[in-house]
């Protein structure tokens, strides 16, 4: 007597999983003030592209050079880290309102394997 056969079972094929791009908000604290208002503007512009905000960054050392900022080194290093895929910006100033500098740090993150976008408001 033959035992009966399993049922055959269909599974669903594998399916590949495409995660979310995970950005870093970089922004300055020019008075005592917030910078609610370029956080929101930023929020929005991820929100937009589907991308996910893994990190907020508000930094109020603005007169020292980006590659001599420890908070901004920090959101360079999520990229680094593969953590995330872009640094997001209300402006270019934020990085600096020098292009030879703002240029630079824009090197440093495309060598990191991200981009940095300026989210206009």
């Amino acid at each position: 007597m033959n035992s009966p056969k399993p049922p055959q079972t269909l599974h669903a094929p594998e399916v590949e999983v495409i995660e979310r791009l995970q950005v870093v908000i970089y922004l300055s604290k020019t008075t005592s003030a917030f910078p609610e208002l370029e956080m929101r503007s930023c929020e929005e512009y991820a929100l937009t592209f589907g991308w996910d905000v893994s990190l907020t960054v508000v930094d109020d050392d603005m007169e020292t050079p980006p590659d001599r900022r420890p908070k901004l080194q920090v959101a360079l290093q999520r990229l680094k880290d593969k953590q995330a895929g872009a640094i997001l910006v209300p402006s270019r100033a934020t990085i600096s309102p020098i292009d030879g500098e703002y240029d630079e740090f824009a090197r440093q993150v495309e060598k990191a394997g991200g981009f940095l976008q300026v989210a206009p408001r």
